[in-house]
């Protein structure tokens, strides 16, 4: 089955959380995002639905208009579904024209 062997190289294995981590399937690392510390903001723009068009996270006390800003763009369908979330980078005061991806 694809992925379910794991090889090693070099001279140091990994340790046993590091094993734990694994994804065999997608033959990668699992991780969680946690903004600690950090301040966030949300824009609901001209939504009636109660879903945001933006969520940015900063370190605390960051001006919004400063650059050092994660923003998430989110697209939704015509069912009002979110179909994508891209992120950009830069200040929250700039964000409908940052570049996301």
């Amino acid at each position: 089955m694809l992925g379910t062997d794991r090889q090693y190289e070099g001279q140091v294995k990994p340790s046993s959380i590091e094993k734990n981590m694994y994804e065999p399937t997608l033959f990668a690392g699992r991780f969680t995002e946690i903004p600690s510390n950090m301040q966030m903001d949300a824009d609901y723009g001209v939504r009636t639905d109660s879903q945001m068009d933006y969520l940015g996270f900063a370190p605390k006390g960051l001006a919004d208009g400063t650059d050092g800003w994660i923003i998430h763009k989110f697209t939704y369908d015509v069912s009002d579904r979110m179909t994508k979330r891209e992120i950009g980078y830069g200040n929250w005061t700039g964000r409908t024209g940052l570049s996301y991806g």
